[in-house]
């Protein structure tokens, strides 16, 4: 459906930063880059604050001007750190893991595609490509990375599927151009690539191009709906975001923005959409279930990319003209903010805080009880056991103490961190990884005529670290009854 607003018609200008590999990119590749601090109310992006995620998301932006990555914090909206890239690497396009651990940037300037930790921001990682790479895609289980190429002839063009833990290219699909933007289905199961005659479909599966569907005006960048149902994608030339049923690989609507369409993101929710016209200059705002379109942002000269926070509620806009970045209120549609000292952003990415890494280890603890009756020295054999029941961390101590009556006998044990005294036995257990188990053994003597004595035992975990977050698995306990050595039951 399109709406009123009628662009210009233009030509489409070339992408910056198209051209031929640069010499010596191979070797700058590998630099580590250098980690700037800014000053500003917040700590730099990933700086480590004891286990407890950042109170607000973060914006991180990438520009070409300087070969930087620089963070915002999206609740001050001040920069708050900043990642030189070696001389040479021209920053294209940024993208987050799923779970916000890692940030993956694609380089015009150099075979790579470039990994940051946000944690520890000085310490970058590269993945080697056959060329310079534009298109960034990671999938939903964050365990595939789609990067297309960005320099050579276009007819050779194609993209390479990376492992970003081992750090190595797994697979490659021959394309035959050179893609713009990419975007992974929510299923995985296919990625859509834009390029400059339409919007093509891979089936990563297969890693095979299964389909092409023609778009006339120049695509750009593409978004898919949360249900994956449908893509959208900006159209540089007609001004236009076709909307793509991705069963059926036909455009099913238009909604008409201004001359320039480039960037695209849609609301958490799937219900509204939003496209930067470089042309504008402008945001336009659109329900995704009619087309129709709901407001209209001025923004500074040449919007391009743009990122939604994770709840919805801001609209980050790259402004590469005017070195800064855009930010929009969706309730309200007003422009809220304009973050300064972002020299030539080119795309952002705004993922959810990292979920806080636990320092927790829950440890479950168990007792046995065996009679080993005897004419002299029956016995109960005690069997204690400590189960460390994390799956992700281990527990550095941890101490059990088993309390027995009568009170008046000690145990006896060889057990290691094992003390015994009247009463009483003192288990310490460290290095427990997870999922692991120490058992430690003691025994308490009988006595001749029990007549009926019953002998009791507590096991309680008393002390851990780190901190065992459960206690209801924290105690055990075993009761045995004699009449004479030779008649013990622990039932």
């Amino acid at each position: 459906m399109r709406s009123l607003l009628r662009p210009h018609r233009v030509s489409r200008p070339g992408r910056p930063g198209r051209g031929p590999a640069v010499p010596g990119a191979l070797a700058l590749s590998l630099a580590a880059p250098l980690l700037l601090a800014l000053p500003g109310p917040a700590a730099a992006a990933g700086t480590s604050t004891g286990n407890t995620a950042p109170a607000a998301p973060v914006a991180y932006v990438v520009d070409q001007c300087c070969a930087t990555l620089t963070t915002v914090d999206t609740a001050t909206r001040q920069p708050t750190g900043q990642i030189a890239f070696p001389a040479g690497s021209r920053p294209a396009r940024i993208a987050a893991a799923p779970d916000g651990r890692r940030l993956y940037v694609t380089d015009q300037g150099a075979p790579v595609v470039r990994i940051v930790d946000p944690a520890a921001p000085g310490q970058s990682a590269t993945i080697a490509t056959r060329t310079g790479t534009q298109a960034i895609a990671v999938s939903p289980d964050g365990t595939r990375l789609y990067a297309g190429d960005h320099q050579g002839d276009p007819a050779l063009g194609q993209l390479s599927v990376l492992d970003p833990a081992a750090r190595t290219v797994t697979a490659t699909v021959p394309l035959g151009f050179l893609p713009e933007d990419a975007a992974v289905s929510p299923d995985g199961r296919e990625l859509y690539l834009t390029q400059p005659q339409g919007l093509t479909v891979v089936d990563t599966r297969t890693n095979t191009v299964t389909a092409t569907l023609p778009l006339p005006g120049s695509p750009r960048q593409v978004a898919l709906a949360p249900d994956g149902r449908h893509a959208y994608v900006t159209e540089y030339d007609t001004g236009i975001v076709a909307v793509v049923d991705t069963a059926t690989r036909t455009v099913t609507a238009e909604v008409q923005v201004y001359a320039g369409a480039d960037g695209v993101a849609l609301a958490p929710d799937g219900a509204r959409g939003y496209a930067t016209s470089a042309l504008g200059p402008t945001v336009t705002a659109f329900a995704t279930g009619s087309g129709q379109v709901t407001g209209i942002v001025e923004t500074p000269d040449e919007p391009s990319a743009l990122a939604l926070t994770p709840d919805g509620g801001q609209l980050w806009v790259a402004n590469r003209a005017n070195d800064h970045l855009t930010v929009v209120d969706t309730t309200t549609g007003t422009v809220i903010d304009r973050v300064r000292n972002v020299q030539g952003p080119v795309d952002l990415v705004i993922p959810a805080p990292p979920a806080p890494v636990r320092t927790e280890a829950d440890l479950a603890v168990t007792l046995d009880a065996a009679a080993v009756p005897a004419l002299i020295g029956g016995r109960i054999d005690y069997t204690l056991a400590v189960t460390n029941t994390s799956t992700t961390t281990a527990s550095d101590t941890a101490t059990v103490t088993v309390t027995f009556t009568p009170g008046s006998i000690t145990p006896t044990t060889t057990a290691p961190g094992c003390t015994a005294a009247p009463g009483r036995l003192t288990c310490t257990v460290t290095h427990l990884a997870p999922g692991a188990t120490a058992r430690r053994t003691a025994s308490l003597p009988v006595a001749l005529l029990s007549l009926g004595t019953t002998y009791r035992a507590t096991a309680t975990r008393t002390a851990a670290t780190p901190v065992d977050p459960d206690p209801s698995d924290d105690s055990a306990g075993r009761s045995c009854t004699a009449l004479t050595t030779l008649i013990i039951n622990c039932g």
